[in-house]
């Protein structure tokens, strides 16, 4: 872990290393799949910061975006990530969700595993009540509030974009609960 650490603390302000950095996001992904590794990485590395900078500055719909989701995904596995990340990314993965198409297609689910996983804190599913129908609407995946028809990536991303619009309803009736 700490050589991988390494590599991704020299190398994420350089964006001409994206190939690297996407491999790099990619196997901390998968470490993160171990509870022990995933709470290494989060807690004694700066390694969430620095995945927040590349997505920052990562071009939506690319190799090195997919796997950076991938990762942040895996680590927010624990509550404390959720609660960085999700004010961070969600406003702008609502806007490449509307630049989602099947071409991107590991993409677009990677973002909408990533939003579902952070929509299991309230305040950041409640983040994402203003934009989500019109991001969903603007790619294709939802028309007039319901799946779209003859859409490949409706067929594979509904049930997944299903799930993220109950938890986030979830979330409003909580709210309106108090």
């Amino acid at each position: 872990v700490p050589l991988l650490v390494d590599i991704l603390t020299s190398s994420y302000q350089n964006l001409r290393k994206q190939r690297i950095l996407a491999e790099v996001a990619s196997v901390l992904g998968q470490l993160c799949n171990d509870s022990e590794t995933r709470s290494l990485i989060s807690e004694s590395f700066p390694v969430v910061a620095c995945l927040l900078w590349v997505n920052d500055a990562a071009q939506p719909n690319t190799k090195l975006k997919s796997k950076l989701l991938f990762a942040l995904r895996q680590l927010c596995l624990l509550g404390q990530n959720k609660l960085k990340v999700g004010p961070h990314v969600i406003p702008v993965l609502l806007e490449e969700l509307a630049l989602a198409t099947w071409a991107s297609e590991e993409c677009a689910t990677n973002l909408v595993l990533l939003l579902t996983s952070l929509a299991t804190i309230n305040s950041n599913a409640l983040l994402m009540t203003d934009t989500i129908d019109a991001a969903l609407e603007t790619c294709g995946i939802q028309k007039n509030g319901e799946p779209a028809k003859n859409n490949k990536l409706v067929k594979h991303l509904w049930p997944k974009v299903e799930a993220l619009l109950i938890r986030i309803k979830d979330a409003q009736a909580a709210q309106c609960a108090f």
